[in-house]
């Protein structure tokens, strides 16, 4: 009696590691694969950039892999914004960088909407500039050279997005 109430917890034990404790994926979502991508720029990390992996096959289209770069220029591919990897597939990878002007009154960023410099705060957010950082056609779908296959055997992949720039966006004010 006692080696059965022994081997219960090891029988348990090996049935969380055997199923996994990972998290659930939702019906249809094809299995996940590691997929973590360098950003470069001029041979240098480009941090703080947006990648979207954008698949060739149209019955992937719903699961969207993507993430935020690192200070290493690393992003880990994330599929609807939550489950680590991305299916196994051939992507266009779009990358986009956009930064604004510092706000010249930024101890007013936390002002409540009753606050009498609130409203000025927002009028003068809304004249702030932006600027892409990187060039504008990596950030297409139908214009990014950039492509690549996650595969069962590769995790980590490198892209470069050319030359540094700093091109003032138009924004709807």
């Amino acid at each position: 009696m006692n080696r059965t109430i022994l081997s219960l917890p090891a029988l348990l034990l090996a049935l969380l590691f055997l199923t996994g404790c990972g998290e659930q994926l939702p019906d249809g979502m094809p299995k996940l694969y590691p997929a973590l991508i360098t950003v470069t720029q001029e041979g240098e990390p480009l941090e703080e950039a947006t990648v979207m992996l954008i698949p060739e096959d149209s019955a992937l289209m719903q699961w969207g892999p993507s993430g935020i770069t690192d200070e290493s220029g690393i992003a880990e591919m994330k599929t609807n914004a939550k489950y680590k990897g991305a299916p196994l597939g051939k992507y266009t990878v779009t990358v986009m960088k956009r930064e604004r002007e510092p706000h010249p009154h930024p101890e007013w960023a936390g002002l409540s909407e009753t606050d009498p410099n609130y409203r000025q705060f927002v009028q003068i957010a809304r004249m702030l500039k932006h600027y892409d950082l990187v060039e504008s056609h990596f950030g297409s779908v139908a214009n990014s050279p950039l492509r690549i296959e996650v595969s069962a055997g590769q995790k980590e992949y490198t892209v470069d997005v050319g030359k540094k720039v700093k091109v003032e966006t138009v924004t709807l004010r």
